[in-house]
């Protein structure tokens, strides 16, 4: 009985050291969680929206595109839907929320990050205009062996798409332009803002992109500066490039013949309404889409109501070529 009782005694000392050991390792992770959190807010987002889009069947993937890395996202089957994403962005950022909807209706979804952005390579000699990561595109296409795709794009990404179809109007079968530069207009924001230094700065830059930003805490506001810092230079770079006006498309945008999708937030102060309307004139057999209560990166913030919009037209039951739809606020 006596060395049951030690056992006994021995047992629960043995119970009391694991639950000791436990609650002192999840204390550690939860402490490096805190951390995680707090030093690398953006990485932790980038992960939890990496397992979103794994979940729904969209993987990241690489491959050497012209002696350089291109990082790209796929998933999903059925007609091909390229995505072309914007200044200071990557594939993930600006499609996460549109490209599950994308696979969910039956496409088979690239989106790719260009060079000098996102995870494809940043090499130092790049120029990153618009015609170096429109060759890109094309280039992709062809390692892909995407023959006939709809191609869609947004911001600087739009201005990219649209110079491939122009270029290539064989392989586009479809074109989308969400909120798009490519014609010519004189900013009405600071461009500087695209390279944060300062968080009034992050705030600025917010406050440009859709007209409800969500307040920031000052430790994300600082992960935004740290990466402007790293990475500033490819977007002034591509800043640099565009301001040139060297790429521009007024004289060559009413060549594009093939159907045609235009999505604009109302509320874009960045690239104004103004631009879709011309856009919408130059080219008679497009449909202009114009989301209230949306700004510039309306594809990310109003998904809700552009994704199904969006998935109509693929499918052919859209509204009508040279329609303007108004969509209201939910």
């Amino acid at each position: 009985m006596t060395n049951t009782g030690v056992n006994m005694r021995g047992g629960s000392g043995a119970a009391r050291w694991v639950a000791v050991r436990t609650l002192g390792l999840l204390a550690l992770v939860a402490a490096a969680l805190v951390f995680t959190v707090w030093r690398a807010p953006l990485w932790l987002d980038w992960q939890l929206t990496r397992l979103q889009l794994h979940l729904a069947g969209i993987h990241g993937h690489s491959l050497n595109l012209d002696g350089q890395k291109l990082h790209y996202m796929e998933g999903g089957t059925g007609e091909p839907v390229v995505l072309v994403h914007g200044l200071g962005a990557s594939a993930q950022m600006n499609w996460a929320e549109l490209m599950p909807y994308l696979v969910d209706s039956g496409h088979h979804v690239f989106a790719m990050d260009l060079l000098g952005f996102g995870e494809s390579a940043k090499p130092a000699e790049g120029s990153y205009s618009i015609t170096e990561q429109a060759k890109l595109v094309e280039a992709f296409l062809e390692k892909k062996h995407l023959e006939k795709v709809a191609l869609a794009g947004e911001s600087m990404g739009g201005w990219i798409a649209a110079m491939v179809a122009l270029d290539q109007p064989q392989r586009i079968r479809q074109l989308i332009l969400f909120d798009s530069a490519g014609l010519s207009f004189k900013p009405s924001v600071d461009l500087a803002l695209f390279t944060p230094h300062t968080k009034e700065q992050v705030d600025a830059l917010l406050a440009i992109l859709t007209p409800h930003p969500v307040p920031v805490p000052d430790y994300v506001k600082e992960g935004f500066i740290r990466d402007a810092e790293r990475d500033g230079w490819v977007i002034e770079r591509a800043l640099a490039s565009m301001l040139t006006g060297a790429d521009v498309l007024d004289r060559r945008f009413a060549s594009l013949k093939m159907p045609l999708l235009i999505v604009w937030g109302k509320q874009d102060v960045l690239t104004p309404l103004s631009i879709a309307e011309a856009m919408r004139r130059a080219a008679p057999q497009s449909v202009l889409e114009v989301y209230d209560g949306c700004g510039h990166i309306a594809v990310q913030t109003c998904a809700d109501r552009i994704a199904p919009m969006t998935v109509n037209f693929l499918g052919g039951a859209g509204p009508q070529a040279g329609n303007r739809i108004e969509i209201p606020m939910l």
